[in-house]
């Protein structure tokens, strides 16, 4: 526990303490994006041994010969974010809803993605085509209410169980594409796509088998080329739906990495398209931070650091800073112990708020449930209760969605 404290510290000290307001601040047209001031130091905490595994690929073994595929580019084409954003226009968005109005109005969106991808998952097993127009109705009012308060989809976004993995990480990807497009100031219809990606990049993975996406033990090379054939298997099931080339892209590229280690075509840096790159950092944080069969899922904050120790080498930097502005150190809906040992869900966590999110405690001291739960205001105070740590989702065999 100690080590997870000092983790937890140190992403404390970098990101808020330190970066409050943020020292090396760059414009994007209308708008301003902040980047943390000094992560060298997460990166180099982190330490991770093989920083160049795609962690967020259907499995999390590595491969045993490489699949046709050439070694890392040592030469990246990289254009700054900024002159990428700067011809897409720029937004600026305020929220202007509390989370928990906000969260039923979210909540009705998401149950109706949740229904019509269902539907969408049936028709695509049955092999034929799924007609995606059915499902925009229900995208652009997840979309509205991410524009007024993210924090209601982020709470969404970390509802997650093993059963039910492919469709909930499909939707939390679509939540999580949104979110960061919000932070960069994409406009409405971009932030529309982005989250229309996120859906559908792994749709092609419903053309593989149940056995290869539960498998608990190492993949075979044959066994990983399969699995990687869910883009194409994407690409294919949506070719009759006439979608936007971007989103496209999206799921045809969201797993080539920034130094050219990903696949299918080893693309780098800008040459892998924006929301391409959006896709591949969020689908990996949902991955590693959900439960798998083949993995059980890490702490936001342990998560944060993985993704820190990839910047600049599986991620684009800038895109990687942006997210974690995004989502806070604290997303609504985790779990934090507390250093009296107290367990607490954040019931609210947005900019602004440093390290004092509102939690709603659940578990008592001796980690039993409160007869009835309490809300506390972190105060920061030297000798009040703080966050000790952040939790996995399921941690002291708690229900995500019953904690919802």
């Amino acid at each position: 526990m100690a080590r997870q404290q000092s983790r937890d510290s140190l992403i404390r000290t970098a990101l808020l303490s330190k970066c409050e307001p943020y020292a090396e601040p760059f414009f994007c047209y209308s708008f301003l994006i902040c980047l943390t001031k000094d992560t060298e130091g997460i990166i180099s905490f982190a330490g991770q041994k093989n920083p160049n595994q795609d962690v967020a690929s259907t499995m999390n073994q590595p491969i045993l010969q490489p699949i046709n595929q050439k070694p890392a580019t040592d030469t990246i084409n990289l254009l700054p974010l900024h002159h990428e954003l700067m011809h897409r226009g720029g937004s600026e968005y305020q929220i202007s809803t509390d989370i928990n109005s906000e969260l039923r109005v979210a909540t009705l969106a998401y149950l109706s993605i949740q229904q019509e991808y269902n539907r969408i998952s049936k028709v695509v097993k049955n092999h034929q085509n799924p007609d995606i127009k059915r499902i925009e109705p229900f995208i652009e009012a997840l979309v509205e209410s991410i524009i007024r308060n993210p924090a209601a989809a982020v709470w969404l976004a970390r509802l997650k169980s093993k059963s039910s993995y492919a469709h909930r990480h499909s939707i939390s990807c679509a939540i999580l594409c949104c979110v960061m497009g919000r932070q960069l100031g994409l406009n409405r219809n971009e932030l529309f796509q982005l989250a229309l990606a996120g859906l559908l990049i792994d749709i092609g993975k419903l053309h593989l088998p149940d056995a290869l996406l539960r498998k608990t033990t190492d993949l075979s090379n044959d066994e990983r080329s399969e699995a990687r054939r869910h883009i194409e298997h994407g690409l294919a099931i949506l070719e009759n739906n006439h979608l936007p080339a971007e989103i496209s892209a999206a799921i045809r590229y969201h797993h080539e990495r920034h130094n050219g280690c990903g696949y299918p075509e080893q693309l780098s840096g800008s040459d892998i398209p924006l929301y391409a790159r959006i896709a591949g950092i969020v689908d990996c944080y949902d991955a590693i931070t959900s439960p798998r069969y083949y993995a059980t899922p890490i702490p936001h904050s342990e998560a944060i650091l993985k993704m820190a120790g990839w910047r600049a080498r599986l991620f684009q930097k800038e895109l990687v800073d942006t997210f974690i502005q995004a989502i806070g150190l604290y997303p609504p809906g985790s779990l934090v112990e507390l250093t009296n040992g107290e367990v607490a869900v954040v019931s609210d966590y947005r900019a602004g708020m440093g390290r004092k999110p509102k939690l709603t405690v659940i578990l008592d001291v001796n980690k039993r449930r409160l007869a009835q739960k309490k809300v506390i205001s972190i105060s920061g105070k030297e000798g009040s209760i703080d966050i000790a740590r952040n939790l996995p989702p399921d941690a002291y065999n708690l229900d995500p969605e019953a904690l919802f």
